[in-house]
């Protein structure tokens, strides 16, 4: 008789809590734990550095693109992407006249990839090339991207041509990239330096300096 009774109330504890438990499992799975446990997604983390170099490159002019540069930038975590930016003033919406569709990469030895690829797009004019490894692709850590752009006016700073005296001098551009790391997580902007050093300029036209009249020699 005590087994009869002891089992009865095991059924009902049983049938009390399987309406728990299903809300229990419905819970889990909703935060997205499975019923092996499984943790959530970890949120990516903007931890990469980056640092890179423009240099100018003489070949441009040839082409009818004397403003060329050559970029190149690595980091110390895989990445699957990246923005080129160029800023100088507000009112500039079209920094970049022309780019490489195809940028390289460059390994940490020195030797080209014979696997990875960099795909590039943009409009032009525009301020900006956004570039990609394709779906799946991954440019290793410290390897390196190196590609090139041409911009609609010179890098270095510089008065305008005719320019009116105290007109203020063309700024300097300031390039920059944006990358999208192997987490998804995007890092940056890291500046992109000139490897040669930009010429002096005023910081506006300077008035002409008025020319003084030689005086006639007398004679006799």
């Amino acid at each position: 008789m005590e087994v009869s009774v002891s089992y009865w109330n095991r059924g009902i504890k049983l049938g009390l809590l399987a309406p728990v438990a299903a809300a229990i499992a419905a819970a889990m799975l909703a935060g997205g734990v499975g019923a092996a446990g499984a943790a959530t997604p970890v949120t990516p983390e903007s931890l990469t550095n980056c640092g890179g170099t423009l240099t100018p490159d003489a070949t441009g002019a040839s082409q009818g693109e004397p403003n060329l540069l050559d970029y190149a930038f690595n980091c110390d975590t895989p990445i699957t992407g990246y923005t080129i930016t160029v800023d100088r003033l507000p009112s500039d919406l079209g920094n970049v006249d022309n780019y490489s569709a195809n940028a390289s990469v460059v390994l940490s030895t020195g030797i080209p990839s014979p696997t990875e690829s960099i795909t590039c797009e943009g409009t032009t004019p525009s301020n900006g090339v956004n570039c990609n490894l394709g779906a799946g692709g991954l440019m290793d850590s410290y390897a390196s991207a190196q590609g090139s752009f041409d911009l609609v006016q010179p890098y270095c700073a510089y008065l305008p041509a005719k320019a009116k005296p105290g007109t203020p001098a063309v700024p300097q551009a300031i390039v920059s990239v944006v990358v999208t790391d192997n987490s998804g997580a995007e890092d940056g902007p890291f500046y992109l330096s000139l490897t040669s050093k930009c010429a002096k300029v005023p910081s506006v036209v300077p008035t002409p300096t008025p020319k003084t009249k030689k005086k006639a020699k007398k004679t006799g």
